[in-house]
Parts: C-alpha cells; sequence; structure tokens
C-alpha cells in the first residue's frame, strides 16, 4: 500500500507542472476572449461605440489550468482488469459459462499447481482456475449475507430470454424468480436482478437496468444478450471501514451509495427482513466493485476460515496500479484482491479514451443540461426584463418578476435533475460540483475533467443558441445575455453573498443526500434554493453558483467584470462544505 501513496505524491507534482505549462495555453485563450466581437459593421454605418469590457484577471487563467490538470493527471489510477475463481471441474465450468452465459474462451495455460482458462464476456475477463489439489467447496448453505459471499453482476439486455436460458440449463436458482426493485428506491428504481449459482456452487447475478441507470454501453440496441460484467459485489461486516478501505488505500472512485429494503430485496438475495447498504466503486478502467453491508439480519460465517486460493470458495479481483509491485492483499474482510504494475507501454492517454469512449453520451447529457438551463434562463429574462415585453410592463414589481424567473428556474432544474439524462450524468452541470465530487473520490478523474469541458461548452451553446432569434432584445442592457455580475453594494458584499448561497447549496444538498428519507426529494430541494435566490440574492451577486454558468453570459455580453468572485467564491465554499459534511 506503501507504493500507492508514493504513486499519489508522484501524481500530485506533476499536477503543479502541468498547471504551470497551461498558463501559455489559458493567456492565449484570454487574448482571444478580448478580441472577440458579435455582429459587423456595415458599410457607410456609423460604427457604435464597443461597449465596456473587462479582461480576465492574470491569474484566474492558471487557476483553470491547475484544476483541469488535476481531473487529468489524477487520472494514472487503479484499473480492475478482472476476476479469478477456482473451480472444481475446469471443463465443466468452462462450458457453463461459454454455453449458458456466452463467455468467449480466450485461452487455457498451465500454471504451477493448477490450470487456468481466461474467458471474456464482453470487454470484462474471467480467468477459472483448476488446482490439481482442490480444497473445500462452496457451502450449499452458503446465504447471500455471508461473510465469504461474493458475486459477478453479469449485465443482460433481455432478462425474459437470459432467464429462460438458465431455468433450461437446470441452473440453481437462489432468489424467487427476477425481481424488479421498486420505485421508490431512489437510486435502485426499475433494476432487474436475480441471484443465481455456477456448477461449483459460486453466487451469479443476472441484472438489466433501465434506461436511466447503468453503463451507457449497456443500453446500445445490437448486441449479444449477455453484455457483460457490470461488477463484483461482495459482503462486509462494516461499511464505513470498507469505503475507507477501497476508497483511500486501494484508489477506487466511489460513484453511489444505494440502500434498499423491502419484499424484493428478500426475494432477490432469499434473506429475510434483508436490509442492505450499498456501496458501488469503480476504477479508472474496468467493471466495478459493491460492498453489502447487511444492516439486517447481520451477517452469517460459514467458512471457518478466510478461503485459500485452492477452495472453491475462492474469488479475487485483479488490479492495475502504476509501479505497484506484484502482491496480493486482503481488505479488512478477507477477501482478496491481486495488484500487478501497469504494462510498460501504457500510458495517460489510454484512461483518457477509455473514459471518452465508454461515457462519450454521459459528457453530452452533461453539456446539454446546462445548455437548457442557459435556454432557459435567458428565455426568462427576455420575457420578465426586456422592457419592450408585454410581461415586463405587466408586472411592475422587481421582486415579483425574479419570484416568477426564479420559479421557473426551480422547475428546470427539478426536471433536469429527474430526467432519464440527469440520472445518468448525474445531473451536476457545474464545474464547482464536479471539483467538489472529484475532491470526495466520487467521480471518476477523467469524467471530471471531460464533465467540466461539457459544461462550459455547453451553457455557451445554449446562450447562444437562444439569443440567435432575439440579437437586440438579448443584447438590451436589462438582458444582457443573463450576465452574473455584482449588485450595487459591491464587490464584496457579492462575494460573500455568493460564497454564502454556494455553501449553504451543496450543504444541504449533501444533508439531503445523507438521509435514507430525504433522498429522493433532493431535486426539489435544489429547485427550492434557487428560486429562493433568484428572489432574494440576485440583486447583490447576480446569483450565478456556477463558474460555467457566468461564462456562458459573458462571452457574448463581453464582460467579464469580478469574474474572478465566480470562480472562486463557487469554488471554494463548496469545497468547504463537502469538507464540513463528508
Amino acid at each position: 500500500m506503501e507504493a500507492v501513496r508514493q504513486l499519489r505524491v508522484a501524481h500530485a507534482s506533476r499536477v503543479l507542472a502541468t498547471a504551470f505549462r497551461g498558463r501559455e495555453l489559458f493567456g492565449m485563450f484570454e487574448r482571444v476572449l478580448r478580441e472577440v466581437r458579435f455582429g459587423k459593421v456595415r458599410c457607410g454605418e456609423t460604427p457604435q461605440p464597443a461597449r465596456e469590457t473587462h479582461a480576465l484577471p492574470g491569474w484566474i487563467a492558471p487557476a483553470c489550468a491547475l484544476l483541469l490538470a488535476c481531473a487529468c493527471t489524477a487520472g494514472e489510477g487503479v484499473k480492475v482488469t478482472g476476476f479469478e475463481m477456482t473451480v472444481a471441474d475446469l471443463p465443466r465450468a468452462v462450458s457453463f459459462y461459454t454455453g449458458v452465459l456466452q463467455f468467449q474462451f480466450v485461452r487455457q495455460e498451465k500454471k504451477e499447481g493448477y490450470v487456468a482458462a481466461q474467458l471474456r464476456l464482453g470487454e470484462e475477463t474471467l480467468i477459472l482456475r483448476d488446482y490439481a489439489k482442490n480444497g473445500r467447496p462452496v457451502p450449499n448453505e452458503l446465504k447471500a449475507n455471508d461473510r465469504s459471499f461474493e458475486h459477478l453482476a453479469i449485465v443482460v439486455v433481455d432478462m425474459e430470454a437470459a432467464y429462460s436460458r438458465l431455468l433450461a440449463r437446470h441452473t440453481r436458482i437462489e432468489s424467487a424468480g427476477v425481481q424488479r426493485l421498486p420505485d421508490w428506491d431512489f437510486d435502485a428504481a426499475g433494476i432487474r436482478a436475480v441471484y443465481f449459482r455456477d456448477p461449483d456452487g459460486h453466487f451469479l447475478e443476472l441484472i438489466c437496468f433501465p434506461n436511466d441507470k447503468g453503463e451507457p454501453r449497456w443500453h446500445e440496441r445490437n448486441g449479444p444478450l449477455f453484455r457483460g460484467i457490470d461488477h463484483s459485489a461482495i459482503v462486509v461486516s462494516d461499511i464505513k471501514r470498507s469505503v475507507a478501505f477501497y476508497r483511500d488505500q486501494i484508489g477506487l472512485t466511489l460513484i453511489g451509495n444505494s440502500f434498499n429494503y423491502g419484499g424484493e430485496q428478500e426475494l432477490l438475495s432469499g434473506v429475510p427482513g434483508a436490509r442492505v447498504r450499498i456501496a458501488s466503486f469503480r476504477g479508472a478502467k474496468g467493471p466495478g466493485v459493491e460492498l453489502l453491508q447487511y444492516e439486517v439480519p447481520g451477517l452469517t460465517t460459514t467458512l471457518s476460515r478466510e478461503a485459500a486460493p485452492n477452495d472453491t470458495a475462492y474469488w479475487q479481483i485483479n488490479l492495475e496500479a502504476g509501479a505497484h509491485p506484484t502482491e496480493t492483499l486482503h481488505d479488512p474482510d478477507g477477501h482478496a484482491l491481486a495488484f500487478a504494475p501497469r504494462p510498460a507501454g501504457a500510458s495517460l492517454g489510454d484512461f483518457a479514451w477509455d473514459a471518452w469512449r465508454r461515457h462519450w453520451p454521459r459528457y453530452l447529457m452533461e453539456g446539454a443540461e446546462l445548455g437548457i438551463f442557459m435556454i432557459v434562463a435567458l428565455g426568462l429574462a427576455l420575457v420578465l426584463e426586456y422592457p419592450k415585453s408585454r410581461v415586463h410592463r405587466a408586472i411592475a414589481s422587481p421582486l415579483l418578476r425574479r419570484f416568477i424567473f426564479g420559479l421557473g428556474i426551480g422547475v428546470t432544474v427539478v426536471f433536469l435533475i429527474y430526467s432519464t439524462w440527469g440520472r445518468q450524468s448525474g445531473a451536476q452541470f457545474n464545474p464547482a460540483v464536479t471539483l467538489s465530487m472529484l475532491y470526495l473520490h466520487r467521480i471518476i478523474p477523467w469524467d471530471a475533467f471531460f464533465y467540466i469541458v461539457a459544461q462550459f461548452i455547453g451553457g455557451w451553446l445554449g446562450v447562444i443558441l437562444m439569443a440567435a432569434p432575439f440579437p437586440k432584445a438579448s443584447a438590451n442592457q436589462k438582458v444582457n445575455y443573463v450576465v452574473t455580475e455584482p449588485g450595487k453594494p459591491g464587490v464584496a458584499v457579492a462575494f460573500v453573498a455568493e460564497f454564502v448561497i454556494s455553501f449553504v447549496l451543496l450543504a444541504t444538498l449533501r444533508l439531503v443526500y445523507q438521509s435514507d428519507w430525504l433522498k429522493p426529494q433532493l431535486g426539489f430541494f435544489a429547485g427550492f434554493l434557487l428560486c429562493v435566490y433568484i428572489t432574494f440574492e440576485s440583486p447583490y451577486s447576480g446569483m450565478s453558483l456556477n463558474p460555467a454558468r457566468s461564462v456562458a453570459s459573458a462571452i457574448p455580453a463581453r464582460s467579464w467584470k469580478a469574474m474572478w468572485i465566480y470562480f472562486v467564491a463557487t469554488i471554494s465554499a463548496m469545497l468547504l462544505a463537502v469538507v464540513l459534511f463528508h
């Protein structure tokens, strides 16, 4: 584990170097922004005075470079390369996995004391070991809440067809049929799953994701019935301790939590009264790892000691990490993890390409979400604030107009968070939120990098698209592309106000997220706070909360007045919120 910590120190030094190299690039970008002009002067017309512009402060560029470099360079993370298990009869096991579950046979090789067969399903690897002298078998009485429990979640596109294949081969089914997790379960609603066992007694799971969950590749229309291995799930005794181990010592990213209970969960796991806390991890590449803690009825312990490699009950998660030495570790509950050094030819670009190839639909969703937000924001400003608008003339009270504006934005945010796109991407659409999640190790670094890029581009495109049919009205001083600028009280007040609302927003959302009861209402809390902020706080700071949102308006408005506020105040406040309410 010391090698992992040393690797992170080396990464941090490269982050700083990359940031300083980025100064020149961002300086060029700043000069381009200064020269941006919208509209042309026709021959014979008198040129209009240029609108006052405010240059970006010089230190904003390297600060942005540093933040993006952190997301980029940290991408040299841990890769989950596959899973291994011990079987008693290798030909029988290979026949089951290839004949029933559509795994592809890759190769078979003889090693010291055992024969190993490498199989592949989609992009994931499974290695089956058959020792000359096999040890203990998987106990028939092993339950899903046993401390030694581990399973592979195999993704299928058609649950009925896949389940029929299992029944046709007289596979041992552990669940009471296929179960659909209920709609009230915020994190798992609509997932269909069934537990079963292979010929050696290893637990396996078929899982079918609804459109708003799971990796984008699981939803591709063309492809085989069995798509790949989404994750391996293991039972732990203390989920907080295990989360700390897998996140802080192993280096995996915690991408989600859920709390599953009720009749469907009991029928799925075969454990009466099951109440299960789940933590989902991903590496920089490869399938995920899920931790399961059965709060009720608690753990059982069928095996008297940890499984040895030649025991049929033995599982192993294979990992790669930089120059990490080859070694086998055990988590706090005895589950085996085998580290290997990354091949010499591997590069940082491999991780970036893999992230883009797998998740580019999510990046587009993130950009589109902020784009929709900006379209609605500018549209509301045109209706409510443009002096020639009938609605503006009809509603004389600025406070009432801000309330209507805030109500429209709040409804939009609620819609985006609960939409299929929002559920898929996480509905962050804010670089400050994304960086806060990166700090918490709750988003894969390369995903964070592409999210931030998409957010800036999407927000800007949203303003441009909405302004195109109404160029004069959008440029009007009262609308001004919904630019965020400090109000009459001044820059200092604007900074404090922006810091406070950013802190309160993310602190509230973190507390709501951590509550099993309130978590499904998280989108409504976000929408309500934005409505309140726009109604009462916007006269002080312009109510940004979002660097990408401010930049999206500043580019066509050519106004960078006090732009540093919307980077420094929002990012620092949200980071402070996640530190205090972690």
